[in-house]
């Protein structure tokens, strides 16, 4: 019985290698990519097949979830086909049943492979089809913490912000942070006014007391922040803040979110020396402590986020404002702009 069972553990080990061969092979990935689809290939297609919604339902879903209308158009010509593409068929379901898995759960999905532009439109819309076919599995888990209809969309809406960006830096539509995206659809981020929570476990040890104040330790629950694009007055801060303290408790009770953390580049005290004290980006970083410095630099993600534009056209960029002039001339002097990663008590 037990080489039997052997036996099969091997072919079911050279099917799944045969299996991720295949997939390599369909949609042009590179090598690098056999662990990130090896990971799919385990989780393999859901129970219930994937149902996408038709074309005029699904060009109203993606109006709700914030895409333009040209992008709406164009995702809905590009809609994936099980017959005519099985290749891309089989990873749709893959990253779908991935984030049904992990549906409320914390921590890494693994890598949703970028496809390349030979693909075209359909491999680069494929991940806003794998989230559209998972928006009823993320308001049924909303209802059930009794989270609100106006909540539920206002979080799944950064999809268009997403898809907005994509376009801005490749002259084209679809998506690019595909994996940032599943925090949204998998119940762990919620959009409460200005700013964005994430349940997030602290990852840091900052063990000990001060002043009689415990300070947060690895393992801790935490509210990570997260800054979409927009002014950051502290009144609109504030009241993100207060909503949060509330929300959580109340629809995630048994998590004790004493915390807040955040890894950002509005939080690099390098800023101070273009922005004034006053300023609401100055306000909002001395809300945070800072852990020492050492994390990584990242110029081409600061001017992307402020910009909408590639690091490769920076002498073309604006200089309307004091920021947009800190953030160019910062760089063009050769130095580097931190994400910082912060934390105060809530």
């Amino acid at each position: 019985m037990g080489t039997s069972q052997e036996g099969r553990e091997l072919a079911s080990q050279r099917d799944l290698a045969g299996e991720v061969e295949w997939a390599l092979s369909k949609l042009g990935l590179e090598d690098f990519h056999r662990n990130a689809l090896t990971t799919l290939a385990e989780v393999g297609a859901p129970a219930d097949p994937v149902q996408l919604p038709p074309p005029a339902a699904a060009a109203a879903l993606f109006d709700r979830l914030g895409l333009a209308s040209r992008d709406i158009k164009e995702a809905v010509a590009a809609r994936p086909d099980r017959r005519r593409q099985p290749a891309l068929w089989w990873l749709l379901e893959r990253c779908h049943h991935r984030l049904l898995q992990r549906m409320g759960r914390t921590g890494d999905l693994g890598p949703w492979p970028s496809l390349p532009e030979e693909v075209g439109p359909a491999g680069r819309y494929l991940y806003i089809w794998v989230l559209l076919a998972t928006v009823p599995a993320v308001g049924r888990y909303h209802r059930e913490r009794g989270i609100s209809e106006e909540t539920s969309w206002e979080t799944m809406s950064a999809l268009g912000a997403q898809v907005a960006n994509h376009r801005a830096l490749f002259g084209t539509g679809g998506l690019h942070t595909q994996e940032w995206m599943t925090v949204h659809f998998r119940g762990l981020l919620y959009a409460l006014g200005r700013l964005y929570f994430e349940r997030l476990p602290i990852w840091f040890d900052a063990a000990g007391s001060a002043g009689g104040r415990l300070l947060p330790q690895r393992g801790d629950w935490s509210l990570g922040v997260h800054i979409p694009e927009g002014r950051l007055t502290p009144e609109a801060c504030e009241a993100s803040f207060a909503r949060a303290r509330a929300f959580f408790p109340r629809h995630f009770p048994g998590e004790d979110y004493r915390y807040a953390t955040c890894v950002s580049w509005i939080l690099d005290p390098q800023l101070e020396e273009y922005l004034s004290p006053a300023t609401n980006i100055v306000q909002f970083q001395r809300r945070f402590t800072l852990l020492p410095a050492g994390e990584a630099s990242d110029n081409a993600t600061v001017v992307e986020f402020v910009f909408r534009r590639p690091l490769a056209e920076l002498d073309d960029l604006p200089r309307g404002t004091t920021l947009q002039r800190a953030i160019v001339d910062h760089i063009r002097a050769g130095r580097h702009w931190k994400f910082r990663t912060g934390w105060f008590e809530l």
